[in-house]
């Protein structure tokens, strides 16, 4: 392991400009104690109204990444040297209108009155349309709702709505052809193109959104049972014809951090696991037999930062072959970037694979000492994070060594020819050529289209060909190949809770999957050309690592189907199975993703490729994870997670002392991080993204506003009354203020701190809370805050967002804006909206007319006394010499109360979403919030 004295004196350095901008990073960066820390310098540049125009990253000259702005702030042209130039043409609301890239692709929206996309065109082709439903629709809650949607893939029907806005049916029929259409506007025609089957998936939910019941295209049931807490406690599984269910798990307890500690599956296992008491993170994960046998014991040990130093596997006994001790544990070392540089574990003696392919299976249970070995391996990488070289110590010792783009961070292997980036890569950054021979092609959405998985000269190609919906997700997987002079043709479809997997002999798989608790579970069910050696209906559990990696699959009986461990980095350092026929149908792997047989792994929006430790194509989200968009988690793959391809950054500050002083004061937390939070929403919504997508256009609208100076008397009345009478005169520093705070809303939003959100349950009062010195800028909210209309919830963000912007805006005094009003409704009308906004002036104009300085007295005194304010603070803030000065009528002071005014947090977020209301309606029109 590296001692501390790797990490000792390298702190990361900031810094800002005039306005709080961050204009340089320093990361000091070394891997050995003995090394001079080299300096390693991300520099930023911002235009007049505080928008990034710029950023380079360590290693290159000119910037990755640069932006042109609008007047209104919407980004109108990029330019990344991984991902090419974008050119964006938008709309009088902000809406999208146009967009081209350098690839020669051009995207065309159109929407109706209400701002809702009507149609996608694509290279002058209808790649999607959108219908609603009619006023007369209200038999099945369908009023304004998405009825039918025509994707890349085929025909979306939902038939029906619950009260709380959410589908309960939808139906999806399927291209006769797997080729992108051309929808025609006449749905008789467009009905024509579709296959004729409705493959139909419903679900049940409570009264507060929790699905209850899940029930896929082949009549299979899902169901779940909740605490009163909202708390899975158990799962079923009632396959199609059955009369009774089956267990998938049960029992399921939690701590008091909402941490499962122990859980029962359906075959019997029972798994455990125990968190450290200082800052809960998880160092033991353990699953015991129904007859109380060890079928895994994972031991954990940490640095103080959170990096897994080692994984010990106290199940697995030590093994000696070859004057080698072999012991099943893992150890890993890091540099002060925290990026992996060493890793020691096992892997397969003879057969080990360093590319797409597979290892060579072996046989259980593992009786031969000699089936495995141990290994070392080394990384090291350039000044962006790119993999330079990956040295192979072991039984058959290999090196990979990386050649990088001079101008960018494509990146290929370094195969002793010529590597020529021009024409493996093409102009949006996407990768050629998997290996040699193995060509790919991507579609005008930059998604992988298909691949060639063998090349022949003489006849035709073996390939894979990849279909997606409109949401981007895949939904259908062909591959043929060529044999005896046939083609033959395998299929996947991918439906909610269900793959129906058809082969060229005959056979007819149906694979329901679930998540039950811990496990993954997928039972096979076979309609026809199940093959000899296997059951049918089979129900397979998946025991995951810390990653959620398969490393254990289980039958109904707990007994060991296979086992599998992995490199670092995602690769299959050995594996095992009880027969050919049950590792056959291992198709998720590490990290709990489907691996094709390319060897790449399908993450959702982008493919993986282990071997090469990045990802083939860069980042759809952006530079949400640094300027480099191939790398994989920051190259620290065993304390981060990539759940979707698009991001990694984890959820900082578990446990820590500013979650227990929340605790303390009596919250729960019951969810972390954006992808947790939100799964409390029934079904699953990002509700908090789009919040921060209506704070970010009210707040550009108001930067806007005031840089041009030309308000309509309407906006001066406006802000007469929520700032004060003075506030005109000091437009210039609000500029500055809504710049700043712009700034934070797109860190909150694609950044730093896009998973720092915690949630805790209902607490009468408390709808969001911050903490002035959190290093991690974590935003704590209510649980009651996403059932809010989304009005009511940016305006909540929008709060508490200004709490962590360098000004660090005060609590004051509080208005009264009835947020929660409208809890459970999902739709406002744009009078609703108004009729919100101007209860929110009332309040404001009641605070700026003096009605309420006795509670701005009172609360300055708390602060006072609680150590928010110090008396410099004050009296600066009021303009006096001592604080028993403040009482003496000193609010009667226009510039002293509006001053206050200015820096409190209701004002702001309230005076953001006046003065954008516009922009905020077509926002949540276009997001379905507004009817």
């Amino acid at each position: 392991m590296v001692s501390s004295a790797v990490h000792a004196h390298t702190p990361e350095l900031l810094v800002c400009e005039g306005r709080g901008l961050v204009v340089r990073q320093v990361l000091l960066h070394r891997t050995e104690a003995t090394e001079a820390a080299a300096m390693r310098v991300t520099r930023q540049r911002f235009d007049p109204a505080g928008r990034m125009i710029a950023a380079t990253d360590p290693r290159l000259a000119s910037a990755n990444r640069s932006t042109v702005y609008s007047l209104g702030g919407n980004a109108l042209a990029t330019e990344s040297v991984d991902a090419g130039w974008q050119r964006v043409l938008f709309g009088e609301a902000g809406q999208v209108l146009r967009d081209w890239d350098g690839r020669g692709t051009e995207k065309q929206l159109e929407y109706d009155l209400h701002l809702r996309p009507t149609r996608i065109i694509e290279q002058n082709r209808c790649a999607e349309r959108f219908t609603y439903g009619q006023a007369g629709a209200a038999a099945h809650n369908q009023c304004n709702q998405l009825v039918r949607h025509d994707d890349t893939a085929g025909s979306r029907l939902l038939a029906d709505y619950g009260l709380l806005g959410v589908a309960l049916c939808e139906e999806r029929q399927f291209l006769k052809t797997p080729e992108s259409p051309d929808w025609p506007l006449a749905e008789a025609e467009r009905d024509a193109l579709l296959e004729p089957v409705v493959l139909q998936t419903c679900w049940r939910f409570n009264a507060l959104g929790d699905a209850l019941a899940q029930t896929d295209a082949m009549g299979n049931t899902q169901a779940s049972g909740m605490t009163v807490a909202g708390q899975l406690k158990a799962a079923g599984l009632t396959l199609a014809g059955a009369s009774q269910p089956q267990t998938l798990v049960n029992e399921i307890h939690y701590n008091a951090f909402n941490q499962v500690e122990q859980e029962t599956a359906g075959n019997g296992v029972v798994s455990r696991y125990v968190y450290d008491l200082q800052d809960g993170r998880l160092i033991e994960l353990s699953a015991l037999s129904a007859d109380g046998s060890v079928l895994q014991k994972l031991n954990y040990s940490y640095d103080p930062a959170g990096n897994v130093l080692l994984i010990n596997d106290a199940s697995q006994p030590d093994r000696y072959c070859g004057n080698q001790r072999i012991e099943p544990i893992n150890r890993y070392c890091y540099d002060t970037l925290y990026q992996l540089i060493e890793a020691t574990g096992r892997e397969v003696r003879n057969g080990a694979s360093h590319g797409p392919a597979l290892p060579g299976l072996q046989p259980l249970p593992t009786l031969d000492p000699c089936q495995v070995s141990n290994y070392r391996q080394h990384y090291s990488y350039d000044r962006a994070g790119n993999l330079l070289q990956m040295r192979h110590e072991g039984a058959h010792n290999f090196t990979r060594n990386m050649h990088v783009a001079p101008d960018s961070n494509r990146s290929l292997p370094d195969d002793d020819e010529d590597v020529d980036f021009a024409t493996s890569f093409d102009p949006n950054g996407n990768l050629l050529q998997l290996v040699r021979g193995q060509v790919m092609g991507w579609d005008a959405r930059n998604q992988l289209q298909h691949i060639i998985t063998v090349q022949r000269e003489d006849g035709s190609n073996d390939d894979e060909r990849y279909v997606y919906d409109g949401q981007g997700q895949r939904s259908r997987k062909i591959s043929t190949a060529q044999a005896s002079g046939r083609t033959l043709s395998n299929e996947v479809r991918y439906l909610p809770g269900l793959e129906i997997r058809t082969t060229a002999d005959g056979e007819i798989l149906h694979v329901i999957t679930a998540q039950a608790g811990r496990n993954s579970v997928r039972v096979l069910h076979w309609e026809a050309g199940k093959p000899d050696g296997i059951a049918n209906d089979q129900v397979r559990y998946s025991l995951g690592d810390h990653l959620g990696s398969s490393t254990l699959e289980l039958d109904q009986q707990g007994g060991l189907i296979s086992q599998e461990s992995y490199y670092p980095f995602g690769g299959t350092a050995w594996w095992a199975a009880r027969n050919a026929v049950d590792a056959r149908y291992k198709t998720v792997r590490y990290s709990g993703k489907e691996r094709d047989a390319s060897g790449l792994y399908y993450y959702g929006f982008r493919y993986y490729a282990p071997w090469l430790q990045r990802w083939i194509n860069p980042d759809p989200a952006g530079a949400v994870d640094g300027l480099n968009l191939y790398t994989m988690v920051g190259n620290s793959p065993l304390r981060n997670k990539d759940i979707a391809g698009l991001q990694h950054r984890p959820y900082q500050g578990f446990q820590d002392a500013y979650e227990q002083q929340a605790s303390s004061s009596g919250l729960t937390l019951i969810a972390r991080g954006r992808e947790n939070i939100k799964l409390l929403k029934k079904p699953p919504t990002d509700k908090l993204g789009h919040a921060l997508e209506v704070v970010e256009v009210a707040y550009k609208e108001s930067q806007r506003v005031f840089n041009s100076g030309d308000l309509t008397e309407t906006q001066k009345v406006v802000v007469w009354n929520v700032m004060g009478y003075t506030s005109l005169a000091q437009m210039p520093e609000m500029a500055s203020q809504y710049a700043s705070l712009n700034d934070v809303v797109q860190d909150y939003t694609a950044g730093h701190g896009f998973n720092q959100f915690a949630v805790f349950g209902r607490q009468p009062g408390t709808q969001g809370l911050t903490f002035s010195n959190d290093p991690h800028k974590r935003i704590f909210l209510g649980r009651e805050v996403l059932d809010f209309h989304v009005l009511g919830t940016a305006l909540v963000m929008g709060h508490e967002i200004s709490h962590t912007t360098q000004r660090r805006s005060k609590d004051y005094i509080y208005m009264n804006a009835n947020v929660n009003r409208d809890e459970g409704v999902e739709q406002l009308t744009p009078g609703d909206v108004d009729e919100h906004l101007q209860s929110m002036l009332e309040s404001a104009s009641h605070v700026t007319a003096g009605q309420h300085d006795h509670v701005i007295f009172s609360n300055i005194d708390s602060m006072i006394r609680e150590g928010k304010l110090t008396a410099d603070d004050v009296t600066s803030l009021f303009a006096t010499r001592s604080l028993q000065d403040i009482h003496v009528n000193r609010l009667t002071y226009p510039g002293v109360r509006d001053r206050i005014l200015r820096n409190n947090a209701d004002n702001i977020a309230f005076l953001g979403l006046f003065l954008g209301r516009e922009q905020v309606v077509s926002k949540m029109k276009a997001r379905g919030y507004v009817k």
